[in-house]
């Protein structure tokens, strides 16, 4: 497997990377990005050169005869990524959070009509994806449900998209808050009760010294239940990252979700 890697010289470029060039099914041929054009991938990840290099041009990706795409980059990068590779039947598996719901629309669409591959997983902790699912099995049997994520300072996009995800599978069991404030309900101050996701509170923390956790809290009389995941090291995105690129012909033109990997 031929693979370029997408925003490489970014945090969770630089992890993924590392850990796909050490795999003997898959050769790391390219990287994208604006910073360290020209560079030897391994020697700028300090793992000695590999004779594959870091480009900012669509064009010089297609001349390394890439046949996959890793991409960790930004929601508008990306989606100018995913257009290039439908073009050029290139399949690509997107880890890049914030893209609009229309957006997905759109794409899935466009993917359906190729002979390539897309997709696009909210998030590649496997744990983060069981405990999504389970979300949706426990909200049937409780009153209420709040969700707490935080992330690293950096992230872009708020809520994530495991939150938002998260909101779906369990509004697909239990619609709980069909408005966002009860009728007794009063903030003193302006968006308190966090955000308001189908039918469920969210709330969004961002600070330095973390990486990716998120809380799903049920309530009930005399009870609650928390489903807490936490992601202290990049590392836990790879086992999803390979698990997707060595199954992605079991898989449909498009895909969103790496739950249609995991049998529950």
């Amino acid at each position: 497997m031929r693979v370029a890697v997408f925003g490489i010289c970014g945090k969770m470029g630089q992890a993924m990377a590392r850990e796909l060039i050490r795999e003997k099914d898959v050769q790391v041929v390219a990287g994208f990005d604006n910073l360290h054009t020209g560079q030897d991938i391994g020697t700028f990840l300090n793992m000695g050169p590999t004779g594959a290099r870091i480009y900012d041009s669509y064009e010089k990706i297609k001349q390394a005869s890439v046949d996959t795409i890793v991409d960790f980059t930004r929601a508008d990068i990306c989606l100018q990524t995913i257009s290039w590779a439908i073009d050029n039947s290139i399949n690509i598996v997107v880890g890049t959070t914030g893209i609009k719901k229309s957006d997905l629309e759109s794409i899935k669409k466009r993917a359906s009509r190729t002979d390539c591959k897309v997709l696009i997983a909210p998030n590649f902790s496997i744990g983060a994806v069981i405990m999504v699912k389970l979300s949706g099995l426990i909200a049937r049997y409780f009153d209420n449900c709040e969700i707490i994520e935080m992330h690293h300072d950096k992230k872009q996009d708020a809520p994530s998209g495991t939150a938002i995800s998260t909101s779906e599978v369990i509004a697909d069991s239990m619609k709980f808050n069909h408005q966002r404030l009860k009728d007794f309900e009063a903030e003193t101050v302006e968006s308190s009760r966090g955000g308001f996701i189908n039918g469920i509170h969210t709330h969004s923390i961002r600070l330095p010294g973390l990486l990716a956790h998120q809380k799903v809290m049920f309530g009930a009389k005399g009870q609650t239940f928390t489903l807490s995941h936490d992601s202290i090291d990049r590392a836990a995105f790879y086992p999803g990252v390979i698990m997707a690129l060595r199954n992605l012909d079991k898989l449909g033109n498009y895909t969103y979700g790496l739950d249609k990997l995991i049998q529950f």
